[in-house]
């Protein structure tokens, strides 16, 4: 549960984890600079970790995803800006594959931060929006700029 923006430029992502089980949530990093690129995951807390893991490692060797079941959906979506683009992976996936779009959004306010980019929202704002809608995200904000 997770918003996750970027544009060509910049990836931003709140920052609230939650348990659900718990009935908590806690501060956390979404979002990493891996080598020459910005890397976001949603979804299960501890295959987001791999994912981002995997990403700052240089790719090397896949993780084993422990909630990737085959008859299910995927229990994480991976977000990649590179320079040549967004790229999208799920464990499912054999590589990231291009998104043909200047931007995109994943997560549980996904939906509402592609909506206000639409509108004209840069991936910050389009966080900002859809943390006030979504219940699992919340402030503060990660922001990691392509150039920097």
């Amino acid at each position: 549960m997770t918003t996750i923006a970027a544009n060509l430029e910049m990836m931003v992502a709140d920052s609230k984890c939650t348990l659900e089980n718990a009935g908590i949530s806690y501060p956390a990093t979404k979002i990493v600079r891996a080598k020459d690129c910005i890397v976001g995951a949603c979804g299960d807390n501890g295959d987001c970790s791999r994912f981002l893991e995997w990403a700052q490692g240089g790719w090397k060797q896949k993780p084993k995803f422990t909630h990737n079941v085959d008859d299910e959906d995927d229990a994480i979506i991976g977000l990649v800006l590179k320079r040549d683009g967004i790229y999208i992976f799920c464990p499912s996936y054999p590589a990231p594959e291009k998104i043909d779009a200047e931007f995109f959004a994943i997560g549980s306010g996904g939906t509402a931060a592609r909506a206000a980019m639409l509108l004209g929202a840069d991936p910050v704002k389009a966080v900002e929006i859809s943390c006030q809608v979504d219940e699992y995200s919340g402030l503060p904000l990660q922001i990691l700029k392509l150039k920097e």
